[in-house]
């Protein structure tokens, strides 16, 4: 079904009988190019092109690909790319779980650009992990530190982060089989500390499976704000299913010079992010 905004097109170019022509006359006057659209009409068709129906899985094997979305938009010209590379990663759900250290992070932030990685919004990865869980010795593994530190200082808009099932089930489990449960409840208060240091992130989603979860530890967590999800076991909440497709790579490197640009705080190639999703409209 098309968006409601579309259903509003025509306050703006009213039906006709007449042969339709290859420039739109609308009440706003002579549409020469997609940008002379109303933004409420380009924005419903990025939405149809752009916005995935679940999170975006895949971003770190080369064998996986992203279907799902028309990326051909990005490759129009710069104005478009630009506009259209705001909604893309603002509004949809990107699924890090598959990063395992910080080098991951990093060259997924170097492909998309600095500018890209500040509007992205959603990401989904995996609960911090502990290295020591002893009395009065309780600290975060180094990697896990790097590794959210990373997406703090590229992902500078991030509003909400989900962490997966899998990952917080573990963590969960292996806290509630302490035998010292204050043990636990600092644990849990140093892992918030990373993910809001620094306002870093607003809200915090813990997705878990039913049943894994003490009553002591669920109201540790909603005590520190964060919103705890229940799923059944291997239910995608999202409403899409992990599937990567037919294997086809990502990532392309067979990109041409046609408009490229490098700009002084954010140096990268257009032209290659749209190489980088080019794939997803295959």
């Amino acid at each position: 079904m098309l968006p409601s905004q579309l259903l509003s097109m025509q306050r703006y170019c009213p039906q006709s009988t007449d042969e339709v022509s290859p420039m739109i006359t609308c009440q706003t006057g002579k549409i020469n190019s997609f940008l002379d659209l109303p933004s409420e009409i380009r924005n419903a068709i990025y939405e149809l092109c752009l916005l995935h129906q679940g999170p975006i899985r895949g971003l770190f094997a080369e064998d996986h690909p992203v279907h799902g979305l028309t990326s051909g938009l990005l490759r129009v010209n710069k104005a478009v790319h630009r506009e259209a590379s705001s909604f893309l990663y603002a509004q949809n759900c990107f699924d890090l779980t598959d990063a395992i250290q910080e080098a991951d992070v990093t060259r997924l932030l170097g492909k998309i650009g600095c500018t890209n990685a500040g509007y992205i919004q959603h990401i989904i990865t995996d609960f911090p992990e502990f290295d020591k869980l002893e009395p009065e010795n309780v600290t975060l593994e180094k990697n896990s530190i790097d590794l959210f530190r990373k997406l703090k200082s590229g992902c500078t808009s991030l509003g909400t982060l989900t962490l997966s099932p899998d990952s917080t089930s573990e963590v969960l489990l292996k806290l509630d089989a302490l035998d010292y449960p204050k043990v636990a409840i600092e644990a849990l208060t140093l892992a918030n500390s990373l993910l809001r240091s620094d306002t870093f992130v607003n809200d915090i989603v813990i997705e878990m499976y039913e049943h894994s979860l003490s009553g002591y530890l669920k109201r540790a967590m909603e005590s520190d704000g964060w919103t705890i999800r229940e799923i059944e076991d291997f239910e995608e909440d999202w409403g899409s299913v992990r599937s990567y497709g037919d294997g086809r790579d990502l990532y392309d490197d067979d990109w041409d010079n046609g408009y490229g640009y490098s700009e002084s705080d954010d140096h990268y190639d257009d032209e290659y992010d749209s190489d980088f999703w080019r794939r997803a409209g295959d």
